[in-house]
């Protein structure tokens, strides 16, 4: 081992390769493995936002709800209203159909 100007030691060509293959881990570690993981969890994310949009055509009033939570109320509400109705015009054409056959 050789000596420096400054009086440090001079370190072999095998101890900075394995210092730099250290930071090399080091560094895919921290900046390329939480990219990776990033992507994977975007690809839900744009999935769970592309359903919401759908959600919201579907459901008439939903520009005004607030967040998902109003999303989801005004979703139920429209659902049980829809019931509701479903429910009426089975009773109306039962209605309907008993007087036609008196």
């Amino acid at each position: 081992m050789g000596v420096t100007l400054e009086g440090q030691r001079k370190e072999s060509v095998w101890v900075s390769m394995r210092r730099q293959r250290a930071r090399r881990a080091l560094v895919k570690k921290i900046i390329i493995r939480p990219k990776m993981n990033l992507e994977a969890s975007r690809r839900p994310c744009r999935a769970i936002h592309k359903r919401v949009k759908t959600l919201k055509e579907l459901v008439p009033n939903t520009k005004s709800a607030e967040g998902l939570d109003g999303l989801f109320r005004q979703t139920a509400d429209y659902i049980l209203a829809l019931e509701m109705k479903v429910r009426v015009m089975q009773t109306m054409v039962q209605v309907l159909t008993e007087t036609d056959c008196m």
